[in-house]
């Protein structure tokens, strides 16, 4: 993906040659970075970069938050950290997913940090660092506490743990695990997995004669509903970060800035009779003469096709909406109420257009999913302009 990288002075309106693209604020996203760190107190921030930084840009936007203060990162995948490493990133970063054996060679050349799930992942782990010559590999212990996914079962966490910090070569660095439910308005399920995630930390202080060990499970979510009683010596943003709040109750707890805006153009305009109709599955007929414009995004792009005929785009400061079935490379817009529209003129997918402003969640509510899956769906062929 080519990176397009624009300044944009003050008062100066925005508008690239390119006929779509994804305006990414890091001004944004280091002041959600600092409001997360206000919020986390004496904890530190471990901002989440994985999945291209939520669809924002791995590299610009991890090298904007190490330059707001991080003193870490983490990725899913050995992949992404490679990635980070490449670019010069020297911070630690850790791999929130399991590392299949094949990868863990890549992992260590790479001074990644891996989360180890279970006692036979620990095992593999300590084998390649012995034949590397690796004396002492830090890991994250990954309990499940009610995820359901990876990590040591919570009731067998104390003999596994022991089991894995006893292995050579090996050195249990900070334990955590992961919240399911820390968006919901009931907190029963949440509270559960705090409370089960600090037990199991008792049990390892017992054992290792009172030692203390670093930790963290407080999500975007935890820390703004849950903090500080799901306190560790990290938290662990994601959404938060890039200005989306997981729910919208939350809102009151910090001020964030989306840091991403998606926008495209029109690229044609024409004029429908009544009884004319548009896309594919003729889903759409005009019931009266109307405008339309063909806009330059689809659903390669990240405008999901369930959003044929209930998303709505930003034209001149109006809320315009789709009709017809959104294609692959084009999405069709009724512009009939938007005095002055021209070819070349700019619509919103999400984002600011003067006083009205499209969010993300609005969009994903209509799509029947959640933000995260909607930042993450821009596609490779939207440049991201970092201003």
């Amino acid at each position: 993906m080519r990176i397009h990288t624009h300044l944009i002075q003050r008062g100066k309106t925005f508008a690239p040659s390119t006929p779509s693209w994804a305006e990414i604020s890091l001004k944004a996203l280091q002041h959600n970075f600092l409001e997360l760190k206000r919020l986390a107190g004496d904890a530190e921030v471990l901002p989440v970069v994985k999945a291209n930084a939520y669809g924002h840009g791995l590299v610009p936007v991890s090298k904007a938050l190490v330059g707001a203060g991080a003193k870490a990162l983490a990725v899913a995948t050995v992949r992404e950290g490679v990635t980070l490493r490449n670019a010069v990133v020297t911070c630690p970063i850790l791999v929130l997913t399991p590392t299949l054996p094949a990868e863990i060679p890549t992992l260590l050349q790479y001074c990644l940090t891996p989360q180890v799930s279970s006692v036979e992942g620990a095992r593999e782990l300590a084998k390649v660092a012995k034949q590397m010559k690796v004396s002492r590999v830090p890991i994250h212990l990954k309990l499940d506490t009610g995820m359901g996914r990876v990590g040591v079962r919570v009731e067998r966490a104390v003999r596994e743990f022991d089991a894995i910090r006893r292995m050579p070569g090996i050195r249990v660095d900070a334990v955590y695990t992961h919240l399911a439910t820390a968006d919901w308005l009931d907190p029963k399920y949440a509270w559960k997995q705090i409370t089960l995630f600090k037990q199991a930390l008792d049990g390892f202080r017992k054992i290792s004669g009172g030692k203390t060990f670093q930790s963290h499970m407080a999500n975007s979510a935890a820390l703004l509903a849950y903090y500080p009683q799901s306190a560790g010596t990290w938290v662990r943003p994601g959404l938060a970060l890039y200005g989306v709040y997981p729910n919208q109750n939350l809102r009151s707890k910090a001020k964030l800035i989306p840091v991403m805006q998606v926008k495209t153009r029109i690229i044609h305009l024409k004029a429908l009779d009544k009884g004319q109709s548009v896309s594919y599955g003729r889903t759409y007929t005009a019931k009266k003469p109307i405008k339309v414009a063909t806009l330059s995004l689809g659903y390669a792009d990240g405008v999901q096709r369930v959003l044929s005929n209930k998303a709505h785009f930003l034209v001149r400061g109006k809320r315009v909406p789709v009709i017809g079935r959104v294609c692959m490379d084009m999405t069709l817009i009724d512009v009939s109420k938007v005095p002055g529209v021209k070819l070349g003129d700019i619509a919103t997918f999400f984002g600011r257009d003067g006083k009205t402003v499209l969010s993300v969640n609005e969009q994903a509510t209509l799509a029947g999913t959640i933000s995260y899956e909607l930042l993450c769906a821009v596609g490779e062929r939207v440049p991201r302009i970092y201003v």
